[in-house]
């Protein structure tokens, strides 16, 4: 059936749509690197944050409903950073996976200030459109869960990958010294 929408609700729908496109890749993300995370601590905030994601987007579908629209099934693209070729190689092929932990940890950082930055633009709109309390409401609960994660990554990304990188060094030491114990008790014996 073809419903016919004042514009405005073409806009809202459009915006909210247009949300629900990136939850649905944030959920693909999330479950990506909760399977890939070696660090406990971000394991657990990752497991809450695909909870709430999937929060999220039953908001966003009831929300798109209630409107008389379709709720997507697409993914957005995600703003995550991408080196150079010649880089990307080179990290992959060469990165340990506490390295590589750290690296996602940050693009997740960088995917969660993006989805406030969003939200933030989001409910502005649905204010100028004079749009339902409702619909503005679902949005603001979902900024907040996004804001929360991205405060706790920005909080706490230094201090994680310090204790990853140190933990690293200090394997790297042991390893050598057991070659040099090794190579020791093989020249003495």
């Amino acid at each position: 059936m073809m419903h016919s929408f004042d514009k405005n609700t073409m806009i809202t729908l459009a915006g909210l749509n247009l949300a629900l496109s990136y939850e649905n890749a944030g959920l693909v993300r999330l479950e990506k690197r909760l399977s890939e995370s070696i660090d406990p601590e971000v394991k657990e905030k990752l497991h809450r944050h695909l909870a709430q994601t999937k929060d999220q987007q039953a908001r966003l579908r009831e929300t798109i409903k209630s409107l008389g629209g379709e709720p997507i099934t697409e993914m957005g693209r995600l703003p995550i950073p991408e080196p150079p070729q010649s880089l990307k190689a080179m990290m992959e092929s060469g990165s340990t996976s506490n390295e590589t932990e750290v690296w996602e940890s940050l693009n997740d950082l960088i995917i969660e200030k993006a989805e406030t930055i969003m939200y933030k633009g989001g409910i502005q709109a649905l204010e100028l459109l004079k749009a339902d309390k409702k619909t503005i409401k679902n949005l603001e609960k979902n900024l907040k869960e996004e804001e929360t994660f991205a405060n706790w990554l920005e909080k706490n990304n230094p201090r994680i990958a310090k204790r990853l990188m140190t933990k690293q060094m200090e394997e790297k030491k042991k390893k050598k010294q057991r070659r040099e114990e090794s190579v020791t008790a093989s020249t003495t014996g």
